[in-house]
């Protein structure tokens, strides 16, 4: 599978899985741009996916993509999460995938994630145990995308007062990924059993889900190589954008297809840190390929 793969880096630098998508997530368009500002030229990203695509199955990525079973229903499936269209009318266990409970109970017992439990506005016991032994958390959609909902909790006053709806909504352990004044998250694309790319998100937002795209390198230590943050603005349509959708693309969307900014510094991380980000990545990648996707947990909508 084509996965991104989201990451946060704990203070004592361990790396946490954060989330898994699937379909044609974004991450390609946005390192191609990283490594024009930092290199001065664009990457060959394109390039490694579609070699990847031929020795693998035989056929161009565009075609790999559109050949997958469940990759229609998961269109709609995600237009649905963002408010934007009706709950598709077919169903593939592949979207069990997009429930983020589903993700914690088949990843966690293998990789490294943030503890997380199902908030249960019939049971808030449950919730303040899990606050005053972790004392800092997150709420955030069950099934959503793009940081809607997503919430700060530091006492009892901030756990949700409903259940979330359709969406639901999950408790989990805040994971302080932040460099001075931004919080910052990794984006990570694994395809085939082979790690593609990696860039950074910084956001001076609570979260940092389409914030500055930031270059990745490695290095001795954690942080920036350069302050303060001067950035380059980006409009055009990304490479995501047109295999997705074809010749057309939802309007709501046009921020996250065509507009970025991008941080002339760079991200250093430690070497070993980087180096076990990829192997994780490309084990997840491995993991989702051999599912069976028929025996994976019930999901939210089911």
């Amino acid at each position: 599978m084509y996965l991104g793969i989201d990451f946060l880096i704990a203070p004592d630098l361990r790396p946490h899985v954060i989330e898994v998508n699937l379909g044609l997530p974004g991450g390609a368009q946005e390192y191609d741009l990283t490594c024009l500002v930092h290199n001065g030229r664009a990457s060959d990203v394109f390039r490694t996916i579609e070699e990847i695509s031929q020795e693998t199955y035989g056929k161009p990525f565009r075609d790999y993509l559109h050949s997958l079973p469940w990759l229609a229903c998961l269109k709609a499936f995600k237009l649905w999460m963002d408010g934007q269209g009706a709950f598709p009318t077919e169903f593939n266990p592949a979207l069990r995938l997009e429930d983020k409970w589903v993700q914690y109970r088949i990843l966690s017992p293998r990789f490294p994630m943030p503890e997380t439990i199902v908030f249960d506005p019939e049971n808030r016991a449950e919730a303040e145990r899990f606050l005053a032994r972790k004392k800092r958390l997150v709420g955030k959609r069950r099934l959503g995308r793009g940081g809607r909902d997503f919430e700060l909790i530091d006492g009892p006053a901030d756990l949700p007062a409903g259940s979330g709806g359709v969406y639901g909504r999950l408790l989990q352990e805040r994971i302080d990924s932040r460099l001075g004044p931004y919080v910052f998250s990794l984006r990570s694309i694994a395809f085939a059993g082979r790690h593609v790319c990696l860039y950074a998100n910084l956001s001076s937002r609570p979260f940092s889900n389409h914030g500055i795209l930031t270059y990745v390198e490695s290095g001795d230590h954690l942080g920036l190589s350069g302050e303060p943050i001067l950035t380059r603005s980006f409009n055009e349509r990304s490479w995501e954008a047109v295999i997705w959708f074809g010749a057309s693309e939802p309007s709501y969307l046009r921020h996250n297809l065509y507009e970025d900014e991008v941080a002339e510094a760079s991200l250093v991380l430690p070497a070993g840190l980087l180096a076990s980000i990829k192997d994780i990545s490309v084990r997840i990648e491995r993991y989702y390929e051999n599912l069976d996707l028929e025996s994976l947990p019930r999901a939210l909508f089911e």
